[in-house]
């Protein structure tokens, strides 16, 4: 309750009549394919606003996007990243259009998002609930999308801080008259908090674009690599950990997609999608040895996914007030896994699997100066798997220029994923596909760039994948229920300086009595001030998190306390070309834990120097 308690007053402290959000800009994209489209629960960060941040990671950048809970286990630890009380990989993340959840991981289908660099991040889209009647499967908690670099000025920079941390990109953009532009980026980032806890990415992009007064083609190619040592998941981190000895990983990925889209008349477009995707993982585990839970053996193995996927849709605008969105996808997808674990003896954990998925959408959007309403509907066929429905339902209606009430009805399904059906030794192939219901209701209030949003809503998850160690198998049987409160503000205190808040509220609620679900506080939020005033820019925030379960081998399930932890960003410009930045993560170095064992208690500096040519 203090925790609870001095949140709320330091929310209160700034709680003013007029609200407004100056640094999360609402594109409403991600949520349907209509891009006026109304949609509710949407967040998003454009270039700007990343560059104010200054993230030292992805997932840093995500842990200042509302409503989120997000979790790592160390430098170079795995992440866990959750919407509304779901599993991470219930969530779809996407880049560029481009699914790249991985099927093959032991997580059930996660992303590691150390294989996308900030710097290579024109926005980064968040839209809460399920949505697989737009995107189809995996996304029944919501989805993460990623939106790379585009028109970007030329520039490189280097930043360097505690933990040995060192950053350094090169962007290279060039526009031609004829319509044609390029773009290059390579981005490296190095950082080491430990011998047992350190990380390295390397990562290129590369972007052909084109643009007439009737077509728009964007060929991207993207190339990825990461090394990352850490305590492994469920170690007991640096505390509890038994043998001390870290995981290694290494990954690769390759990301080729072409988008294009044609104006046929003034009334119909034309797009389509051409998509592939190869990830490759190698993972040298210590094990861990028994303690309160069972221990699980060593292992040595190399995983590799791949996804090739063609989409086509028509955008057809029947008049002012209605648009019709008709496609098919394609997609094929392939896993293997090659390795052995150590029972004393080695044993081999090899296995393939192929899957094709045959999918029709439609989406419909009718609009009136009162009210709109967004219908979505999606067939999958699946190889192996009987065929999916999904339905999803938005309705807006804009009481008056300040006030906009909404609703949400969303139905999701996510297929097992290939570790889940095909491990040799816990697969099933027998394993019915995750589903989900949600709804949503809520109001959105706008005024001289001044918002508030409330959202309520209620989730369903049923036939969740989960272990039997009885039966050393995994299976279907638990069913998660959801239910919260999200609310975000923003006000624009006076010209030079703006408040932003959120706070979440989630209960989760487990229907066999018997399990318990991690890292889901019921409540946590984060605020920030930011300050502009010629040509320095300075960003307050603070992250907030109640008391949540963990676990490890070592320690069984345990409480973890809550925590409230505070950091500074700063830029000045130094010239027309030179940009100079300035960070403190947990500048009050409080001492705290997102994973059992894995301490944070240091106040983490960065200075930068970015120069533009």
């Amino acid at each position: 309750m203090n925790l609870q308690l001095s949140v709320a007053c330091f929310l209160a402290m700034f709680a003013i009549p007029s609200v407004a959000q100056n640094n999360i800009e609402t594109m409403q994209v991600t949520g349907s394919r209509i891009i006026d489209s109304n949609q509710a629960s949407f967040t998003a960060l454009n270039r700007d606003q990343i560059d104010q941040i200054n993230p030292v990671s992805t997932l840093d950048l995500l842990r200042r996007i509302p409503n989120l809970v997000v979790a790592e286990n160390g430098v170079g630890g795995l992440s866990f990243v959750s919407l509304r009380g779901g599993e991470s990989n219930f969530t779809l993340i996407m880049i560029d259009g481009i699914a790249v959840n991985d099927s093959t991981n032991s997580r059930g289908g996660g992303f590691d998002f150390s294989q996308i660099n900030p710097e290579a991040i024109e926005s980064i889209e968040v839209s809460r609930g399920g949505i697989s009647a737009i995107y189809g499967g995996e996304a029944i908690s919501g989805v993460i999308h990623i939106i790379t670099r585009n028109n970007a000025s030329q520039s490189v920079g280097i930043e360097i801080g505690t933990d040995e941390l060192f950053n350094a990109n090169l962007m290279l953009a060039k526009n031609f008259d004829n319509g044609v532009n390029l773009l290059a980026s390579l981005s490296t980032r190095q950082r080491q908090q430990s011998t047992s806890a350190k990380a390295q990415s390397q990562q290129g992009l590369f972007k052909l674009g084109y643009q007439s007064d009737f077509s728009k083609h964007a060929f991207l190619v993207t190339l990825s690599d990461s090394d990352n040592t850490s305590f492994a998941e469920d170690s007991g981190g640096m505390l509890f950990a038994d043998p001390r000895t870290p995981e290694y990983r290494n990954s690769q990925q390759w990301l080729v997609g072409l988008n294009s889209e044609f104006q046929l008349d003034e009334q119909l477009q034309l797009h389509s999608k051409l998509s592939w995707l190869n990830r490759e993982e190698s993972s040298v585990h210590p094990g861990i040895n028994q303690g309160v839970l069972s221990g699980i053996p060593a292992s040595d193995i190399v995983s590799e996914f791949e996804r090739k996927e063609i989409e086509v849709y028509t955008d057809y605008a029947l008049n002012q007030n209605i648009n019709l969105i008709t496609g098919l996808t394609l997609r094929s997808a392939e896993g293997s896994n090659d390795g052995t674990l150590d029972f004393g003896f080695p044993l081999p954990v090899d296995y393939v699997l192929k899957q094709d998925t045959r999918s029709a959408f439609a989406e419909a959007q009718y609009r009136q100066s009162s009210y709109a309403l967004n219908l979505g509907w999606r067939y999958d066929d699946s190889d192996d798997f009987d065929s999916e429905t999904s339905l999803r339902v938005a309705a807006n209606y804009f009481a008056n220029d300040q006030v906009t009430l909404f609703a949400v009805y969303n139905e999701g399904y996510k297929l097992p994923s290939f570790f889940a059906l095909a491990h040799p030794l816990v697969g099933n192939p027998q394993l019915l596909p995750e589903r989900s219901e949600n709804i949503e209701i809520g109001m959105a209030y706008s005024e001289n760039g001044q918002e508030l949003t409330v959202t309520f809503f209620d989730n369903h998850f049923t036939d969740l994948v989960d272990f039997d160690a009885q039966l050393f198998t995994n299976v279907n049987r638990s069913r998660v229920d959801s239910a919260g409160l999200e609310l975000s503000f923003v006000s624009e205190l006076q010209s030079w300086l703006n408040l932003s808040a959120d706070i979440s509220y989630v209960e989760v609620n487990l229907n066999d009595g018997v399990s318990q679900l991690r890292r889901r506080p019921q409540w946590f939020g984060s605020a920030s001030l930011d300050a502009h005033w010629q040509r320095l820019s300075v960003t307050l925030f603070m992250d907030f998190r109640d008391r949540y379960l963990d676990s490890s081998i070592p320690t069984g399930l345990i409480e973890l306390g809550g925590y409230a932890k505070y950091g500074l960003a700063a830029s000045w410009q130094v010239s027309q070309a030179m940009i100079a930045t300035f960070n403190i993560d947990n500048f009050l170095a409080r001492e705290y834990q997102e994973s059992v064992g894995f301490v944070n208690d240091e106040a983490n500096l960065r200075v930068g120097l970015q120069y533009q040519f």
